[in-house]
C-alpha cells in the first residue's frame, strides 16, 4: 500500500504517518509539504493507493491539488484532512472518490478511513456539524453550564461529559487539563443561547466591574471567539451583527478605562495573543496608545480603529489565521498570488471590508482601513498593493501596529527599541514616516 501524504505543518505530517504505520506496517509512505511538491512526487512515483491532504498550503493548496491529481488519475482515493468545510471551496463541487476527515482527528479516524474505502464504503452524504468547540477556559467563565457538554472521540463520535446544569467548577477544570483536553463541545442548535448566556454572567455589571483590566481582556477576546464562530454558523445575520457591535462598545470602553498601553505591554509576549481573538483585542489597545500620541484620539478615530481591530481577520477562523501567520514570518505570503489567486487568505481584506459596508452602525473609513491592512510602505503588500502614498494615514498606523505584533509572534524575546530604530528607512515614505517617531516613542 503507497500513501502520500501532503500537510505544510511536519508535526502533523508525522502524526499521520505514525498512525498509519502502526495500523499498517506494510505501507510505503512518502511525505510531500505542499501541492507543489505532492504533483512532483507523484510523478515520479507513478501511482499510490491513497492521499491525505491539508486544505492551506503554500504553493498550491488542497483543492487545486484535487484538480491536478484528478487530471493524471480520476479515481484515486483523495481524504482532505482540514478543519474546514469542504463544501465553502468551489474545486471540491461534485468531487468523486473524495473523503473529508476533520481536525483535530484520531488514529481511528484515520485508519477506519482507510479500511473503509478499501471495502468500497462511499462517505455519507454531506452532513453540517452538529457540534461547536468551545475552549474550556471559556466555560469556566459560566459557572453553570445550562447546556450539556460534549468530548469528541473522532470525527463522527461525541460522548456526553457534563449534563445541563452542571456546575463547572475548579475541579472540573483540572480533571480536563489533567488530561490536555483544552476544547470541548456543545451542539449547533444551543450555540446562540450559550452565547447569551456567557454574556449574561461575564459582563453583568456588578461582576463586571470587580474584574481586573487583564482579566477583562480575556472575557472580551472569549467572546470575540464566539461571535466569530456565530458568524460561521448563522452568518452575518442582524442578531450576530448585534453581537459585535455590542463586543466593540465593551472594548471601546475598556481601552478608555485603562488608556496606558505601556501596562499592558507584556501581554506582546504572551502566547496565548497568537489566537485570532486575543490578537484583535491587543490591537486595539496598541492602536488606542498610538492615536493617543499622534493627538488623533477623538470619539470617531477610536470607534474606527477598534471596528478595524476587532473585524480586520473576521473572516478567517483560527486555522486560517494561524496559516496566515506561518506564511507572514516566512515571508512567503505573496507566493499565494502565483499559486492560488482566489486563496481567502488573500482575499479576507476585501471580503471583511465589504462585510462592513452593511453595518448600519460601522464608522465611515473602516472599510478602508480593513481593506489595506496588508498594504505594505514598499508597495509589495496585498491584496492591491497600493504605493505607499494611496494607504490612509489610519490604514498606516494599523499596519505598522500589526508589525511589532508580528515581530514578537516571530520572537517573543525581541527587543523593540531596536527593532524600530532598525525600520527606520522601512518606514520612510509618507504616510508611515510622520508615525514612525511616535509609535517608536512607546517602546523607547
Amino acid at each position: 500500500m503507497k500513501v502520500l501524504i501532503v500537510e505544510d505543518e511536519i508535526d502533523v505530517a508525522d502524526l499521520l504517518q505514525i498512525f498509519i504505520s502502526l495500523e499498517f506496517p506494510e505501507a510505503e509512505i512518502t511525505i510531500a509539504t505542499d501541492g507543489q511538491m505532492a504533483l512532483d512526487k507523484l510523478s515520479v512515483l507513478r501511482s499510490v493507493d491513497f492521499i491525505f491532504s491539508d486544505f492551506n498550503m503554500p504553493k498550491i493548496n488542497g483543492g487545486d491539488l484535487y484538480l491536478e491529481v484528478r487530471k493524471q488519475f480520476p479515481n484515486l482515493p483523495f481524504i482532505l484532512v482540514t478543519s474546514e468545510e469542504p463544501k465553502k471551496h468551489k474545486q471540491f463541487n461534485g468531487a468523486n472518490d473524495f473523503y473529508h476527515i476533520d481536525k483535530p482527528f484520531s488514529d481511528k479516524d484515520i485508519n477506519n478511513r482507510i479500511v473503509q474505502i478499501q471495502a468500497g464504503v462511499k462517505p455519507a452524504a454531506g452532513k453540517s456539524r452538529d457540534y461547536v468547540p468551545i475552549d474550556v477556559r471559556t466555560l469556566q467563565r459560566l459557572f453553570k453550564i445550562n447546556t450539556a457538554v460534549y468530548l469528541k472521540i473522532s470525527a463522527e463520535k461525541y460522548v456526553k461529559v457534563l449534563h445541563a446544569g452542571t456546575e463547572f467548577n475548579q475541579s472540573e477544570v483540572q480533571r480536563f487539563s489533567d488530561k490536555a483536553i483544552d476544547e470541548l463541545y456543545i451542539e449547533k442548535i444551543e450555540f446562540e443561547n450559550f452565547i447569551k448566556d456567557f454574556r449574561k454572567n461575564v459582563f453583568a455589571r456588578l461582576a463586571w466591574e470587580k474584574v481586573k483590566t487583564e482579566e477583562k481582556f480575556d472575557i472580551l477576546a472569549d467572546d470575540v471567539a464566539l461571535i466569530g464562530k456565530a458568524s460561521r454558523i448563522f452568518g452575518w445575520s442582524p442578531a450576530v451583527v448585534e453581537l459585535a457591535q455590542e463586543n466593540i462598545s465593551n472594548v471601546i470602553n475598556l481601552v478608555k478605562s485603562e488608556p496606558n498601553f505601556a501596562k499592558l505591554a507584556n501581554m506582546l509576549k504572551n502566547e496565548k495573543n497568537k489566537k485570532l481573538a486575543s490578537h484583535t483585542i491587543l490591537l486595539t489597545f496598541m492602536l488606542t496608545e498610538l492615536a493617543t500620541r499622534m493627538n488623533w484620539a477623538s470619539q470617531g478615530t477610536i470607534e474606527k480603529l477598534t471596528f478595524a481591530a476587532i473585524l480586520h481577520d473576521i473572516e478567517l477562523d483560527d486555522d486560517l489565521f494561524a496559516d496566515k501567520q506561518t506564511l507572514m514570518m516566512h515571508d512567503e505570503i505573496l507566493a499565494l498570488k502565483e499559486t492560488d489567486p482566489d486563496s481567502k487568505l488573500l482575499l479576507h481584506p476585501i471580503d471583511a471590508s465589504q462585510l462592513t459596508l452593511n453595518w448600519p452602525m460601522c464608522p465611515s473609513d473602516v472599510d478602508v482601513v480593513i481593506r489595506q491592512h496588508h498594504e505594505r510602505p514598499d508597495g509589495r503588500g496585498f491584496p492591491l498593493g497600493l504605493a505607499p502614498f494611496k494607504i490612509s494615514p489610519l490604514s498606516a498606523a494599523f499596519i505598522m501596529c500589526e508589525d511589532v505584533i508580528y515581530k514578537c509572534m516571530i520572537d517573543s524575546d525581541a527587543d523593540l527599541k531596536n527593532y524600530f530604530i532598525n525600520q527606520k528607512e522601512y518606514y520612510s515614505r509618507e504616510p508611515f514616516k510622520s508615525i514612525y517617531p511616535k509609535l517608536l516613542e512607546i517602546f523607547l
